[in-house]
């Protein structure tokens, strides 16, 4: 007990000590509780997300969905098996409407027969009667011992083999029809194969030895039935005629009889040779026929030297072979018969210029008429973007393979082609790699690697260049095109995007120096109008320039009168604008195709000069305003004659500038008092 109190003193110093120790600010309830709900935020957040991540891809699939018809196909190889079951479907189904049509004629060809059989038979038993011996009424044995009987009347031999000949005919023409149906029906049958690939090319294969055959013996079984009736007539005629000429006397009614048949067979015989003509004649006639055609045939051969060498070639184990050349020529063939545009849709992703370019690039009337079709209106956007995909896809491949796509594109008729081909709005670049493939383009190929507007805007500023160019007329051309739509639908915001790239006068001299005019006249008065003053003086220098006058004339006068049109009439020219030296060489060589052009443009920056006698070919101004002055040429020139307009401008210029005319007064006096006036064109 005595120490108790030595602790008990101890302990003050104690919780001192411990008093002064720091206290944890954030260790207090509120913020334990907070720090609780922080977690559950993190926890909630966490789940958030994962159910955003699923929103997103959700709506990325519907957006897909949505969009999917306006975007191409992804490319496919050309053996994709899609692509040749629709192109199965395609070869058959025009297959199944000719060979319809064929069995439906052997159909019609049998019944007939079947029918013309027994008339036939019952007219041959009588006359078969008649040429039999009889004695007494009684027919004589065949194997009879006894002298043979006399020959019958020639009349009635004659009449008996043309019956034969009729029923022989007919008998042919029925057996044919058999084994015509039982050849139509194999075309039908589905081919050996394990893919439709081959599938399709055995059907096609066998599809082009069958028509060699079929197609002959449609022919026959038409003109062998023809003949059959026609065998049979000629035998009731003439047992008519004989059966009218058999008695003492004239027979009318048998003669008028046998007149009226012949009549009838005239007009038959008459009506197949006017309809045969008439197919001839017309291309799009309904009576087209094989006679037609033969004679179609004939007058195209005729004057041409026979060829009677024929070459067999027969293959009892016709063994299947991949060849890339047959394989791209049918998938473009087959596209263009194609009818149902669903079939489109699942042929199109095999559609490869590349495999064309290197197995079938001397069909370019069959990749011509594919692209026609997959283009047509009836087939799906989707379809018409992915033509356009594949474009931009074969220019990728060219592009890194440019040696064998310059051997392979120098064709200028294929590279126009692809250039149509490019949509300018969006794969202007392709259009500009396919022609600096083709002579003297090469300068091109750096602009094929700019973004789409700066490429287009490059198009349109490809003829100016100071080298001598190869044939590029036709990028030019569709880039104009694309500018001028854009102009027509009022797109100008999009239309200054692109003109940034490019300097105006550029743009006016490939304009001038190509074969354009007098096309696009409203895309080069748009991009005149937004010319500044430096350019206005660049613009003279070409235009004063003898060889780009004597090349370009009617481009220079266009462009030179809307530049004028544009300044206000009472503003002034720069001092060091001079066109003195163009109205010299239009004076010199007058054009009238473009005469108005370059009156209009002489006479009002005439308006616009303040010292006509600071120009450089004073002389010139004078003989132009000369001509203001007495309204038209003189004799010795009376080609062209001026503006009514023009002249009264022209006189007010005289007026305005008197010391300009001081020194040659007694000229201008003398030429108004001795010169006739020519008539002033209105």
């Amino acid at each position: 007990m005595t120490g108790s109190p030595k602790l008990m003193a101890s302990n003050p110093i104690t919780e001192a000590s411990q008093s002064t120790l720091p206290l944890d600010p954030f260790d207090t309830p509120q913020f334990n509780r907070l720090l609780d709900l922080m977690e559950k935020q993190n926890v909630v957040m966490e789940e958030q997300k994962k159910t955003l991540v699923k929103h997103g891809q959700k709506f990325d699939i519907l957006i897909k969905d949505a969009v999917k018809d306006d975007q191409p196909y992804d490319q496919k190889p050309l053996n994709d098996e899609p692509t040749w079951s629709a192109l199965y479907e395609i070869a058959t189904g025009k297959m199944k409407e000719e060979a319809e049509e064929w069995k439906g004629f052997m159909d019609v060809s049998l019944v007939f027969i079947a029918i013309f059989l027994a008339v036939l038979t019952a007219f041959l038993v009588p006359a078969v009667q008649n040429l039999s011996p009889s004695v007494n009424g009684a027919s004589i044995p065949v194997n009879s011992t006894s002298q043979l009987p006399p020959l019958p009347p020639r009349q009635e031999q004659n009449v008996c083999s043309l019956y034969y000949l009729a029923l022989i005919s007919a008998m042919f023409n029925a057996v044919l029809c058999v084994l015509g149906r039982q050849w139509v029906g194999k075309l039908l049958s589905r081919p050996t194969g394990n893919t439709h690939l081959e599938r399709t090319i055995r059907h096609e294969e066998r599809k082009r030895l069958a028509y060699v055959w079929i197609k002959p013996l449609v022919t026959v079984l038409y003109w062998s039935l023809l003949s059959s009736i026609a065998l049979f007539m000629s035998g009731l005629f003439y047992q008519l005629q004989n059966l009218a000429t058999s008695f003492d006397g004239r027979s009318l009614t048998l003669e008028t009889t046998f007149g009226v048949g012949l009549v009838l067979a005239a007009g038959i015989g008459s009506t197949i040779t006017a309809t045969a003509i008439h197919a001839v004649r017309f291309e799009n006639s309904p009576f087209e026929g094989s006679l037609s055609h033969a004679m179609v045939r004939l007058l195209r051969r005729m004057g041409d030297k026979w060829k009677w060498i024929r070459k067999y070639t027969a293959n009892t184990d016709w063994q299947w072979t991949l060849d890339d050349r047959k394989q791209i020529c049918t998938y473009m063939r087959l596209v263009t018969e194609a009818s149902d545009p669903k079939l489109l849709e699942r042929a199109v992703p095999s559609l490869s210029l590349q495999m064309w370019l290197q197995h079938g690039e001397e069909s370019l009337h069959l990749l011509q008429s594919a692209f026609s079709r997959l283009s047509a209106t009836d087939t799906s956007i989707r379809v018409q973007e992915t033509v356009k995909a594949q474009v931009h896809r074969f220019a990728s491949y060219c592009r890194t393979n440019k040696r064998w796509a310059t051997q392979k594109l120098s064709n200028m008729e294929v590279t126009n082609f692809l250039i149509r081909q490019c949509s300018f709005s969006t794969n202007c670049n392709s259009a500009a790699f396919f022609t600096s493939l083709l002579p003297n383009n090469a300068d091109l190929a750096s602009i094929a690697d700019l973004p789409n507007e700066e490429c287009l805007a490059q198009c349109i500023c490809v003829y100016d260049r100071p080298h001598f160019m190869g044939h590029r007329s036709r990028l030019l051309a569709h880039a104009f095109r694309h500018c001028d739509l854009l102009l027509a639908k009022g797109r100008i915001d999009g239309l200054t995007r692109i003109l940034a790239h490019v300097d105006r006068v550029s743009i006016l001299r490939s304009w001038m120096r190509s074969q354009l005019y007098p096309y696009h006249m409203d895309f080069v008065a748009f991009i005149v109008r937004g010319c500044g003053s430096e350019s206005v003086c660049e613009i003279m220098n070409f235009s004063n320039d003898a060889q780009n006058y004597a090349r370009y004339s009617p481009r220079i006068a266009f462009v030179l009168h809307v530049l004028m049109s544009h300044i206000p009439p009472h503003s002034q020219i720069s001092a060091d604008v001079d066109l003195s030296p163009f109205i010299a060489l239009m004076l010199h060589e007058p054009h009238q195709t473009h005469w108005y052009d370059a009156e209009n443009a002489a006479v009002a920056f005439l308006e616009r000069c303040d010292d006509l006698s600071a120009l450089s070919n004073p002389s010139a101004i004078r003989d132009f305003l000369y001509l203001c002055n007495f309204g038209g040429f003189s004799d010795s020139n009376p080609r062209i004659q001026l503006s009514k307009e023009t002249c009264n401008r022209g006189k007010a210029l005289i007026q305005r500038h008197p010391s300009f005319f001081e020194p040659h007064e007694t000229d201008l006096n003398l030429d108004l008092t001795s010169k006739s006036l020519p008539s002033v064109r209105h």
